[in-house]
């Protein structure tokens, strides 16, 4: 008999205000991982979880939690470690993605086979392997923003730094019909992002490619973007200002999301300091996106 493939994982619980800190600190552990509060409960302990298909190295691992926890001042938590059998998480994504309706864009899977409601732009959205299906509070936040921005005139140029999905790049595109840069650190992301742009017929638009953050020349190439979306994390956000502000065009915007409403100071003193101003802040119950211009 033909033993099961396993995969690994481990997780452990902290306090919300720390679960980013943590997970910064154990990407280079896993293959993916995820940091997610309990429904319902908002003063309980956040779960963060990382996944492999490798063995993992349990020591570095332990090692990585009681570094971060001596440095925020909190007990290390004990991690837990496990295994468990694949999924087609495609499917199980299909089965569970409800649609989505966030100002004029309405987000759906491509199970949904009823009509558009009127008024609404449609983006199909399959997340795959890459993260993004337009549920997360952040995507929703980006989404309010871009029809905030959309309602107020024309852009023809955009960028979707750390583009997941592409979902942030496609509404882009919808909303004006303009040129789209996507980026992503994650190969994976790039080819979801590429194949949605292609169900969503607006791959004469799209250009996606592999970069880690602004390195591949290609971003500058395309000369100066008027709007540029980057759903991150809060320290990513503030270590690429400088480059991001250097491809932003004299009136363009800047929408910077993926942070907690507690580091909106944290994130938005780095673009004052090269000269973007707070437009507004979009909040999706304790996540926040920022619109700097």
């Amino acid at each position: 008999m033909t033993e099961p493939v396993l995969c690994y994982n481990f997780q452990f619980e902290v306090d919300g205000a720390y679960a980013e800190a943590f997970a910064e600190g154990l990407y280079e552990y896993c293959d993916a991982l995820s940091h997610f509060e309990r429904p319902g409960d908002p003063t309980a302990p956040w779960r963060i979880e990382g996944f492999s298909g490798d063995h993992l190295d349990k020591a570095g691992i332990v090692a990585a939690v009681s570094v971060m926890a001596s440095a925020v001042g909190v007990d290390a938590p004990e991690v837990s470690f496990g295994t468990y059998e694949p999924k087609d998480w495609v499917s199980e994504n299909l089965r569970s993605f409800k649609p989505i309706s966030v100002g004029r864009f309405f987000v759906h899977g491509s199970h949904w086979d009823e009509e558009l409601p009127v008024a609404k732009t449609g983006l199909q959205v399959d997340a795959g392997l890459a993260f993004g299906s337009g549920e997360h509070q952040t995507t929703k936040g980006c989404l309010a923003a871009i029809d905030w921005v959309a309602k107020k005139g024309t852009r023809s140029n955009a960028l979707d730094m750390g583009c997941g999905s592409g979902i942030l790049g496609m509404a882009c595109a919808k909303a004006w019909r303009s040129t789209v840069m996507m980026a992503d650190i994650d190969p994976a992301s790039v080819r979801v992002a590429r194949e949605n742009a292609k169900i969503n017929q607006i791959s004469d638009l799209v250009t996606a490619i592999h970069s880690n953050g602004f390195q591949d020349a290609r971003i500058r190439d395309a000369g100066y973007y008027d709007i540029i979306c980057a759903n991150i994390l809060a320290r990513p956000l503030r270590a690429m200002a400088h480059d991001l502000t250097n491809t932003l065009a004299q009136d363009g915007v800047v929408i910077l999301s993926g942070l907690l409403s507690h580091q909106e100071q944290f994130v938005l003193s780095a673009y004052r300091e090269v000269g973007l101003s707070l437009i507004k802040r979009f909040k999706v119950e304790n996540w926040t996106t920022l619109l700097v211009g």
